[in-house]
């Protein structure tokens, strides 16, 4: 929680953070550092190069490359039900009481009770309604694919299919309606827009290439109801974060709405993130589903012995993977378990992992281990290869498993 004693403003721009030599005080705010340090305190004051705490009495002074996070707001974040996402053109995404395409822009009412308009060339995608993880993820899987054109998605329903069945329809998008009820859409080959009710769309692609003046990201900054944008400019004025995102949008929002601020961008990588140089597969049948990212091998959320994860690995004991890292980080950190709602035959599992051919850990796992006893930290300093291989204790067994929670890579 901030309590402003006197007014701070940050300005994050390219490659260097600007701040007014004004004192002021964050109170109850809590820090990690790129070692993975936690630390509670007030801040007492910024610098170019460093963040000075008052840390129960002692002084700390933290240089600003070494911070991983700032958390505001501890509180739990929850997005609205129901609720749209719309992802900008630079990756931030914007969860929505409502939307509405008016012209060439959206409008959206945020949670926080701020009103946005977003001009709709600055936009990648719409979901209308977003509050179901499983829809959320079809989606995902659904627009990966490259395309040529503009996309409408329309969930049709009738009593043969009563959940719907999503339909995609290429073609170019228009405006919206004075209204916000209808956008235009053409389809390919036809001459004319014709009115869509936006009340029927499930979702909206807008073809986007790479914006090239799109400004660097220094900070993600995370609301409480789940929104992420990717910030270049910040500027912290008493009861206000006034945010420039990487695509250029300016936006006001209160700073009790604020969860925190993620400085991790190039410090921190999670291998869900990255691509594996190489796949190989143990077993001579082919497993399209070896191994998944940021879910279960069912497709739900990673949780060990009680404990949600949104990032990590999930991985069949028939999987080898190899990374490429090309010696950039010094540091693995995962927790290894078997899946709590995931079935499989009791037993256990061999984990390896080698960073250039050398093994830098080999554990035996059980659905009896805990937590505490399954944290991975590796030293992979100048590792340019990370290879991970999981395989059943017994090659007769099949259906094994394992995940890797939270498994990242740091500089």
């Amino acid at each position: 929680m901030i309590k402003p004693s006197t007014i701070l403003t940050l300005v994050f721009s390219i490659g260097l953070i600007v701040f007014t030599t004004q004192p002021f005080v964050v109170d109850a705010a809590e820090f990690k550092t790129l070692k993975g340090e936690t630390i509670q305190g007030k801040i007492t004051s910024f610098t170019d190069t460093e963040i000075v705490l008052d840390a129960s009495g002692a002084v700390r002074k933290i240089p600003l490359l070494a911070m991983m996070q700032v958390t505001l707001e501890p509180t739990a974040i929850h997005p609205p039900n129901p609720f749209s996402l719309v992802e900008l053109s630079d990756g931030s995404q914007i969860v929505a009481n409502a939307c509405a395409i008016k012209g060439d822009a959206i409008e959206l009412s945020l949670p926080s009770g701020e009103k946005l308009t977003v001009p709709t060339n600055k936009i990648s995608w719409v979901l209308f309604k977003a509050q179901v993880a499983s829809d959320r993820a079809t989606w995902n899987e659904r627009i990966s694919k490259k395309r040529k054109r503009d996309v409408v998605a329309i969930l049709k329903k009738d009593a043969d299919n009563p959940e719907g069945i999503l339909n995609l329809l290429e073609g170019t998008l228009g405006k919206g309606s004075d209204d916000g009820k209808t956008m235009e859409f053409s389809t390919v080959g036809s001459t004319k827009p014709i009115p869509v009710p936006q009340a029927n769309l499930h979702g909206l692609v807008f073809l986007r290439a790479l914006d090239a003046e799109a400004l660097p990201v220094l900070c993600k900054v995370i609301d409480k109801s789940k929104s992420e944008f990717l910030a270049a400019k910040i500027t912290l004025d008493k009861e206000n974060l006034i945010i420039k995102t990487s695509a250029g949008l300016d936006l006001t929002l209160p700073i009790a709405s604020i969860h925190k601020l993620d400085f991790s961008k190039g410090k921190l990588a999670y291998l869900s993130d990255i691509e594996p140089s190489k796949i190989l597969l143990s077993q001579d049948e082919e497993r399209l589903s070896a191994f998944r990212k940021d879910t279960n091998l069912d497709g739900g959320p990673l949780r060990i012995n009680g404990i949600s994860y949104a990032k990590g690995l999930a991985m069949l004991a028939t999987t080898d993977l190899e990374f490429d890292l090309k010696g950039e980080y010094r540091e693995f950190k995962a927790i290894a378990g078997f899946d709590d709602l995931v079935g499989g035959i009791e037993g256990s599992v061999i984990l390896e992992i080698e960073g250039d051919g050398k093994q830098l850990v080999k554990l035996e796992l059980t659905r009896k281990d805990k937590k505490r006893d399954n944290a991975i930290n590796l030293n992979i300093k100048d590792v340019q290869r990370l290879r991970i291989v999981v395989r059943s204790s017994n090659p007769l067994e099949f259906g094994k498993h394992l995940d890797l929670a939270n498994a990242q890579i740091n500089k």
